[in-house]
């Protein structure tokens, strides 16, 4: 895996980069990382779910992801961003209300606390950015995620995320919806 991450050092246009399901070794993590800040000025889609990534590999991908300012997809899911310090929930919090083009991040099943996922969810209120925000998986009761959805407002479009991706825009109705979501405008039924 390592030879393959520094071969990307030669490709500064990718637009995509889906890596799901290769075991990353921390030096792995590390160029990756590198690669995001120094070469991935093009890159909007980012796929890193399924990597075995965890605590050293982790900071080196979230730091990266905060200084890189053009991804607009990042799936993290089934990685590990457990810490004591609650440090990736944190800079996950910080990225979400800061970021300029990030419009879905999925961290879904990565071991954070129920107070993890309530500091995350309540940054996506403030966001300009993000459309959707995938935290399933994770240590939240569902009376938590219930009061979590209620403080920002938050609409589940589809029940399970695989239900999302398995279906298509069936009427005007779906895509007058998508267009409100992506111009940021409230939109009721």
């Amino acid at each position: 895996m390592e030879k393959f991450v520094k071969s990307l050092s030669f490709h500064k246009k990718l637009n995509d980069l889906n890596l799901s399901g290769n075991a990353f070794s921390l030096n792995s993590a590390r160029l990756i990382g590198n690669y995001l800040v120094f070469h991935g000025a093009k890159l909007e889609n980012f796929n890193l779910s399924h990597c075995k990534i965890s605590y050293q590999g982790t900071r080196y991908i979230i730091d990266a992801l905060n200084r890189n300012t053009s991804i607009r997809y990042f799936n993290f899911a089934h990685n590990d961003m457990t810490s004591s310090t609650f440090e990736f929930s944190i800079k996950m919090g910080a990225i979400i209300t800061r970021h300029p083009n990030l419009m879905h991040a999925d961290i879904t099943c990565t071991s954070l606390a129920r107070e993890e996922v309530l500091f995350i969810g309540l940054a996506l209120s403030m966001s300009k950015t993000m459309l959707s925000l995938h935290l399933s998986g994770n240590t939240l009761p569902y009376y938590d995620r219930i009061f979590m959805r209620s403080l920002i407002a938050a609409r589940v479009g589809f029940r399970f995320k695989n239900d999302a991706m398995a279906k298509k825009i069936k009427n005007n109705k779906e895509f007058t919806n998508i267009m409100h979501l992506a111009s940021h405008q409230n939109y009721s039924h």
